[in-house]
């Protein structure tokens, strides 16, 4: 098996970071070492925008195609890239176990996240190709063929929802913080890396202002910077206010970041991470005896579904940030006895 890079591993074995040094496209040639090609790819897609969440994903993707062609010891060069290496990549991808969460080395990895890996190796070669380098053409990378996925999938209907927001002991600090994390995450539809980007100065009201008519101090909505690097406004319910503030009232620290852990990353900031974050929602799982593997997306999912349903599509489009409809409309799922009970009311 081939480990991801973590959080902690030494900048030397990353492709983007702060003492990774620069490299000039004009100076690649066929002659140069694949993990070059690599940096100056990353390069250009920071250059470009690529928010600081998605940078990260696809420098994983590639440590993993370096990790495969530099094993033992070997030192692949551009010209050496060929239809061989490609397709002996894309079967170990589709034998590779997963790495993490509750079934780590129990089953491969999906043909979604296989693909998720290939279409960031597509990336690579059209970037090779447009330096002219002797690299095969991104679309002689197949992509395996993933099966929609199921509106029934990530389905939390309502009573497990509180089954898990209750599954914490708010008696304690992070108890608290937790319970108003799924909180946040069940009111907005957010994106984990939505959640965890967010400054709390986006929701604490500044303690000079009047009292709110309805006494939480914490702002009813706020705007998030998500995929696409698009900006979008999303709002909070009473109940996610409250617990905000009461988890901020714990908070005797200046660290800006909404969510913190104790421990402290690099810039000196507490903020917490997005696999924290996933952690503490699969244990919340844990806790409220779910038997499925929830992750902070099923939250998503569950509010998109819950505005559909109850407003229309189009505004759940919006809140959710999606720039197709059609992509809000693979939420609309619902269980068999749901769908039951609604035949049964509608037709007898």
């Amino acid at each position: 098996m081939i480990s991801p890079p973590t959080e902690g591993e030494p900048a030397r074995n990353r492709l983007i970071s702060a003492t990774a040094s620069y490299v000039d496209p004009r100076d690649l040639g066929p002659n140069s070492p694949v993990r070059d090609l690599a940096r100056a790819y990353l390069q250009e897609l920071r250059d470009k925008g690529r928010s600081e969440t998605t940078l990260p994903r696809y420098e994983r993707f590639l440590l993993e195609f370096l990790e495969f062609i530099e094993r033992d010891g070997a030192k692949p060069r551009a010209k050496d890239i060929d239809m061989r290496i490609l397709k002996a990549y894309g079967s170990h991808l589709t034998r590779r176990r997963l790495l993490a969460g509750r079934d780590i080395g129990k089953r491969p990895i999906s043909a979604a996240s296989k693909n998720l890996h290939l279409i960031a190796l597509r990336g690579l070669l059209k970037f090779g190709v447009l330096l002219d380098l002797p690299v095969p053409g991104p679309e002689k990378v197949e992509l395996a063929k993933a099966a929609d996925p199921s509106p029934d999938a990530r389905h939390l209907d309502q009573q497990k929802l509180e089954r898990l927001l209750e599954s914490f002991d708010t008696a304690t600090d992070e108890g608290l913080r937790n319970r108003a994390l799924l909180e946040f995450l069940a009111a907005t539809g957010c994106r984990v890396s939505e959640l965890v980007s967010l400054d709390r100065e986006k929701l604490e009201l500044d303690p000079r202002a009047v009292n709110p008519t309805d006494g939480v101090r914490i702002a009813d909505e706020v705007t998030v910077f998500g995929k696409g690097s698009r900006y979008r406004r999303v709002f909070l319910r009473m109940r996610a206010r409250e617990w905000l503030e009461r988890y901020l009232r714990t908070r005797k620290d200046k660290d800006p970041a909404l969510f913190i852990t104790r421990r402290k990353k690099e810039g000196g900031s507490y903020r917490m991470s997005v696999k924290m974050a996933q952690t503490i929602v699969a244990e919340a799982a844990k806790r409220a005896g779910l038997a499925e593997s929830v992750s902070p997306h099923w939250l998503r999912h569950a509010a998109i579904t819950a505005w559909a349903t109850q407003m229309n599509v189009p505004a759940a489009q919006r809140l959710a940030g999606h720039r197709n409809v059609a992509t809000t409309s693979r939420y609309l799922g619902s269980t068999d006895a749901e769908l039951k009970e609604l035949y049964k009311k509608r037709f007898g």
